[in-house]
């Protein structure tokens, strides 16, 4: 029987015997829909079910050269096999197509395991939790959070994979630096502490950085930006440019600090930290200096305290706009 949530482990076997069964269209309903599902949990598990085809593909055309061993492969498969436990119920099929996907298996537990086992995590953590890696790096999962550690941590690498919001606190290395995957966007740290809250369902990421310096690169969109102390990075699918606040102490509190910083700056990080838009109507207030902490007030507490702090007044659009005059 196949495991009822598609995050949770099979042995690699296991798996890519489940992965062979449903693109050779033999799995059944059930086996079926796990795998839907199970696509859709890591960006990497839908190229390692791509390059899986690719891999039964070329087996498909060199038919009779993967045929000649398939006694033995099929031996080889079942001795890797016989430790395991049974997770998946395979029912009866024709013998050569399991020959053929016990070949196909054995090949790529061989010399190609790299090709469909690159993305396989080392370690896995599930918040609500506390993490300290074989490097040192301290990593504080809420709930809900997943990271993947890489295999050949603090050897080949320093890299994992998060999904949900975390916080770090990293040593930083030049010869072999600490990454975050975040989908299509990674975290190259420089020796920090920060949080991230990444968001895959709906495609959102917030990066903020207590103290230190992060880059944050975007592979589609070729862009990068380097993150210090008390800036906030957002991005979203209906805003995708990066979008950059500073003079931010906590990014889950909304918590700001303001000392003698300009209104035009002040009103930058406030529009983008609450998603409002404020217009000024007189733009001689622009240069005023303003000091100021906020620690998560409303948008209508803000907005108060700025124009009383301005001798100013503001108004109330709507929920997203306000002016200030």
């Amino acid at each position: 029987m196949t495991p009822s949530f598609p995050n949770e482990a099979l042995p690699d076997e296991a798996l890519y015997t489940l992965l062979c069964k449903y693109l050779l269209n033999e799995a059944d309903e059930e086996e079926r829909a796990w795998v839907e599902a199970w696509k859709e949990t890591d960006p990497g598990n839908m190229a390692l079910l791509v390059s899986l085809g690719k891999v039964l593909d070329t087996a498909a055309a060199n038919e009779k050269t993967v045929a000649a061993d398939t006694g033995s492969a099929w031996a080889q498969l079942q001795e890797k096999m016989d430790d395991k436990p049974a997770l998946i119920a395979v029912r009866s099929k024709p013998r050569f197509t399991w020959l053929k996907i016990a070949a196909v298996l054995v090949v790529a537990l061989g010399a190609g395991l790299w090709f469909l086992t690159r993305n396989h995590p080392d370690q896995v953590y599930a918040g609500p939790v506390s993490a300290e890696l074989s490097d040192g790096s301290k990593i504080q999962l809420s709930a809900g959070a997943r990271m993947e550690v890489a295999r050949g941590f603090n050897d080949r690498n320093r890299k994992v994979t998060l999904t949900g919001m975390a916080s770090f606190d990293v040593n930083g290395s030049a010869e072999n630096p600490f990454v975050i995957i975040l989908g299509r966007n990674e975290v190259k740290v420089l020796g920090t502490r920060f949080m991230i809250n990444y968001e895959p369902g709906a495609a959102t990421l917030k990066v903020h950085v207590s103290s230190g310096k992060v880059m944050v690169i975007n592979h589609d969109k070729k862009d990068s930006v380097i993150l210090t102390d008390g800036m906030l990075l957002q991005h979203d699918n209906d805003r995708p440019a990066f979008r950059i606040a500073s003079h931010v102490t906590d990014m889950g509190k909304r918590s700001l600090s303001f000392q003698d910083t300009p209104l035009e700056e002040v009103l930058h990080t406030i529009t983008e930290v609450y998603d409002i838009k404020i217009e000024v109507m007189d733009t001689d207030l622009l240069k005023l200096p303003v000091r100021a902490s906020f620690t998560d007030e409303s948008t209508e507490e803000v907005m108060k305290s700025l124009a009383l702090m301005l001798n100013a007044s503001y108004e109330k659009v709507n929920d997203r706009q306000y002016k200030l005059k």
